[in-house]
């Protein structure tokens, strides 16, 4: 893979890596949230969501679904507001950073978070009358004499999306996780998310449980890999399942140790031996009988016949 950046001289928007690789986000809802942070303020007022999601694929539900997606995410609030001539508007915040509700609804009144500003939007030439920390991101406003386009969908509390708990996590968890994000390493197309390689890390944890050193996982999971790799966390999922090595068997425990009956020596038995391996080897001597002395002629005669 080549990679051949060249930054624009203008009329460019920064978008955050973790919302270029986050797999909860669609690609409607990533290309929503993009549009929406390109307005400037004035253009982000004058704009309902439907102007925003012209050309998308996917229709009004796909639309409706990509704006709960990054409701639950905190890159979008909604609030619904009752005009002076009494029809009900909507108004959106759209942010770079998650934002909860208490700093989406001080934004909404006017009033800057206490601990942050989300870093988006663009600033007048010239130094600022006050010292801003960020500036402020455009709110999506409908006029007055419209009426919202789309139905205001229910308010959803945010989902807790963390991760789980440390002591909640296996062992070997931690390593397996950090090995899994090392691929990009080795393979640029194995990139995965901090996310993606949570959820991998207890298939990764059992290949080293079952006697793999990292060396093997990483070679099974880099080795021979498709051009290109159109999905990381769904190749690394198939072969971690599908490519799993069989427990390694324990070795047996080894005999007690015995006394030999002859020589006292300190050895293993394999099939119940009472004696020593060099006992059971060394060759029996042999037992000198006494000669006999004084023998007469007749019985030499008798011997020998």
């Amino acid at each position: 893979m080549l990679r051949n950046v060249i930054a624009p001289a203008g009329a460019h928007t920064r978008i955050a890596d973790a919302h270029i690789w986050d797999d909860e986000l669609s690609d409607t809802a990533f290309r929503l949230l993009v549009r929406a942070l390109a307005l400037s303020g004035e253009a982000a007022r004058a704009t309902t969501v439907t102007e925003l999601a012209a050309g998308l694929a996917g229709g009004r539900l796909t639309v409706d679904r990509a704006r709960r997606q990054l409701g639950r995410a905190g890159l979008l609030h909604s609030v619904v507001k009752r005009s002076k001539a009494g029809r009900l508007r909507t108004e959106s915040l759209v942010s770079s950073v998650p934002l909860t509700e208490a700093e989406a609804e001080a934004i909404f009144l006017g009033r800057r978070p206490a601990d942050r500003v989300p870093d988006v939007g663009k600033r007048q030439d010239g130094p600022p009358d006050i010292p801003s920390p960020g500036t402020v991101t455009p709110v999506v406003e409908l006029p007055e004499e419209k009426e919202s386009p789309l139905p205001v969908p229910p308010r959803e509390k945010p989902e807790k999306r963390g991760e789980p708990e440390p002591e909640s996590r296996a062992p070997g968890e931690a390593a397996a996780e950090q090995l899994l994000l090392s691929l990009r390493q080795v393979a640029p197309g194995l990139a995965l998310g901090a996310r993606q390689a949570a959820r991998l890390a207890p298939l990764a944890a059992e290949w080293l449980a079952r006697g793999a050193t990292p060396a093997e996982l990483r070679h099974a999971l880099t080795s021979a890999l498709p051009q290109p790799v159109k999905s990381p966390a769904a190749l690394l999922r198939w072969r971690l399942r599908e490519l799993m090595p069989e427990p390694r068997r324990a070795r047996p425990a080894a005999p007690p140790l015995t006394t030999c009956e002859d020589c006292d020596r300190a050895f293993r038995p394999v099939l119940g031996e009472q004696r020593c391996g060099s006992c059971r080897t060394a060759a029996p001597q042999p037992v000198a009988s006494a000669a006999p002395t004084n023998i007469s002629w007749r019985d030499r005669i008798r011997l020998a016949t």
